[in-house]
């Protein structure tokens, strides 16, 4: 990350004058194009190759006052290669954008920011993700808690009517006209309150908990409760991880069950080896954010219909990961997945699929990476076995 000093000067054209605030302004950010291979398995489905690319800038300025802005702007951020067009990941196609823009002010152990924020807490229950927010923040040693209010749908609707009325016209012959009725308007809002807490017990010792109220007048009765609770520990080169989620039923479909579903996890270091296993459930519809998976199976790039694990029914998994460190430049992880699942959508890939996918990374120099991977997903379904496989070069600064 390179620190540049700025002056900002805003002058007064008439009388000539300037006044010149300083701030502190961080810029760094990340760079990567991709070229993609996948062919899903499912019947009728052709494989696709397709390249993609993205520059991403964040700034991150802060006065001497407290005050500080936070944005991140991407740059031609899309798809080629599907037919001769390019697609954008931008809506209306913009190919400079901003994915989230917010300001703030800190005094003493508070920080208050409102504007279109990342909200995070954790790759299981929400992670790369945005909303329209207002946070207050309190940090005292170990401890953090936040209070957020999201505005998710502002929503209104006119329910004038036309029905149309017959009459008689002179002739005797019947005639019909439209008349307009009108109707009491519709309007709603969906907000979300929240708040988060985390605590540091030690360096090796941490939890955190996130619990929100689904307020949603859009719909009738989709209001609700969601909340997660996670937490880890680590000793003598092992790391202990775990999370449980529940989610009201009726903030996703009125009078369905109840959500929930949780995982534990271990990784250790042995040298140059590192293993990772991850076990864990969800049920009655619950799923995970896409970023918790692996490669065909969720991750931060999903490439099979499983985007996010628990979709398409119940479901009992274990996933087992291992990265080697070969060279302080090239690395190796390899990944071995299995579902137990109680379907409900077929997804073309049965009830038991299982993902053998890996990686390899070599550090071209400091910042710059290239990536190699390549994964099959199988199962005791009619589809045939998924295949994906991409390289990608990245950057970062």
């Amino acid at each position: 990350m390179k620190k540049l000093i700025c002056v900002a000067a805003a002058f007064a054209m008439v009388a000539g004058i300037a006044t010149v605030a300083s701030a502190e302004v961080n810029l760094s950010g990340d760079a990567r194009a991709r070229l993609r291979y996948n062919d899903s398995g499912l019947i009728d489905s052709n494989s696709v190759s397709k390249w993609d690319s993205r520059i991403r800038f964040k700034i991150e300025a802060k006065t001497e006052s407290g005050a500080y802005v936070k944005v991140r702007l991407r740059f031609l951020d899309g798809t080629w290669g599907l037919g001769n067009d390019y697609s954008a990941t931008a809506k209306g196609d913009n190919n400079v954008w901003s994915d989230y823009a917010f300001l703030g002010f800190k005094v003493g152990n508070l920080d208050i920011a409102a504007g279109k924020m990342p909200t995070s807490f954790s790759a299981w229950f929400v992670d790369d993700e945005r909303a329209d927010r207002f946070r207050v923040l309190y940090r005292t040693g170990g401890t953090a808690v936040a209070f957020t209010f999201d505005k998710k749908i502002y929503e209104y609707k006119d329910l004038t009517t036309s029905v149309s009325v017959p009459y008689t016209l002179a002739d005797g012959n019947v005639g019909n006209t439209l008349v307009q009725i009108p109707g009491n308007p519709l309007g709603g809002d969906k907000d979300v309150w929240g708040v988060t807490f985390r605590q540091k017990f030690s360096d090796t010792a941490k939890m955190g908990v996130r619990a929100v109220y689904v307020a949603d007048s859009t719909n009738a009765d989709k209001d609700g409760f969601k909340g997660s609770v996670n937490g880890e520990m680590s000793f003598a080169g092992n790391k202990i991880e775990g999370e449980f989620s529940f989610k009201d039923g009726d903030t996703v479909t009125v009078g369905s069950d109840d959500q929930i579903g949780g995982y534990v996890g271990w990784s250790a270091a042995y040298g140059a080896i590192t293993p990772d296993v991850k076990v864990g459930f969800t049920k009655d519809g619950f799923t995970t954010d896409q970023t918790f998976g692996w490669l065909m199976i969720g991750g931060d790039v999903p490439t099979s219909n499983i985007t996010r694990v628990g979709l398409g029914g119940d479901t009992v998994f274990i996933g087992a990961s291992s990265g080697f460190q070969a060279s302080e430049a090239l690395s190796f992880q390899g990944n071995l997945v299995y579902l137990d699942r109680d379907a409900t959508t077929q997804l073309g890939y049965g009830d038991n699929p299982i993902e053998v996918s890996g990686q390899a990374k070599y550090m071209v120099g400091k910042g710059i990476a290239l990536i190699a991977r390549a994964g099959w997903l199988g199962s005791d379904g009619d589809a045939d076995d998924a295949v994906s496989a991409y390289g990608q070069m990245e950057v970062n600064f």
